[in-house]
């Protein structure tokens, strides 16, 4: 990458970092933040919406477990003894979130590509019809083979690291060194990075619900402080030490729960013309969906 090209990642941080700060009261009153500790919840409640992919699951622990462990033998003391200098007895803690950091990174090469996505996408629709969701995971499903014959569209649709393709890559690098700026630091990595992140956590109902970019953008625009809690709370759990990879599967749970939960709020709001002389009438798992 060019000195000009780095430079510009550079300023668009600083710009992203301004923005975010704006942004940091409102993501906190959101409460968006609460929807991926849900997701952890009802995965203990409703265990069969992971252990459908539980092979991945156990792929996952293993490869996330392998990363870090290696990472953690090569860099955490060096990074440790570097960050006590300037930080002191928080040196220690903030290089194990500093190691966590890089794992995530690595991820992004060795798993997302090759069984992650995949998974991760049944998660979703499995747990949106758990909730009721049932005709929007459907039709979606239609929506999404025909679209794909057409456009060439990939595969695999969730994209729990959104933030870490391509350009995002390289931000996320030039970011991770905020992380040796005691506490504050720490949480402008998480908030920048979040900001980018959140809503690629997503992609799959965007793809579900037929949406062009266009409609996409809008919605999360006016979503823009919700999307950054949740995706600053996302990468904390899965920045925890051995098991981060797995969290993303809790992830996208309370990404799915998030979603039904949008849905429903919909539905509710058309309900007046629903019950209307000359309007349709709703389908029975319309209702459920409404009563959940």
């Amino acid at each position: 990458m060019s000195t000009s090209q780095t430079e510009g990642l550079l300023q668009q941080l600083l710009q992203e970092a301004t923005v975010v700060a704006r942004l940091s009261g409102q993501a906190i009153i959101s409460f968006a933040w609460l929807w991926p500790i849900r997701g952890v919840l009802y995965t203990l409640l409703h265990p069969h919406v992971i252990l459908s992919v539980s092979r991945t699951l156990f792929t996952s622990l293993l490869t996330s477990a392998i990363i870090f462990t290696v990472l953690a033998f090569f860099t955490y003391l060096p990074q440790a003894a570097f960050l006590s200098i300037f930080t002191g007895p928080l040196g220690p803690i903030l290089a194990l979130l500093l190691v966590g950091a890089e794992s995530v990174f690595l991820v992004t090469f060795f798993a997302r590509a090759l069984f992650l996505e995949p998974a991760l996408s049944q998660v979703f629709d499995t747990t949106l019809v758990s909730r009721g969701q049932n005709s929007l995971v459907r039709d979606g499903k239609t929506k999404y083979a025909s679209s794909t014959k057409k456009e060439g569209i990939e595969g695999a649709l969730v994209r729990p690291f959104q933030a870490l393709s391509r350009d995002g890559l390289m931000k996320y690098l030039l970011s991770l060194p905020l992380n040796f700026v005691p506490v504050i630091g720490t949480v402008a990595f998480l908030f920048i990075n979040g900001q980018r992140g959140g809503p690629g956590w997503h992609t799959r109902y965007f793809q579900l619900k037929g949406w062009d970019s266009a409609r996409r953008k809008r919605f999360i625009e006016s979503r823009k402080a919700e999307y950054t809690a949740f995706g600053m709370a996302t990468m904390l759990f899965t920045f925890i030490p051995l098991v981060g990879l797995v969290f993303s599967f809790t992830n996208t749970v309370g990404a799915a729960l998030w979603a039904a939960d949008i849905e429903a709020r919909e539905n509710l709001i058309e309900s007046p013309r629903a019950n209307a002389p000359n309007s349709p009438k709703t389908n029975e798992g319309d209702v459920r969906a409404k009563a959940e």
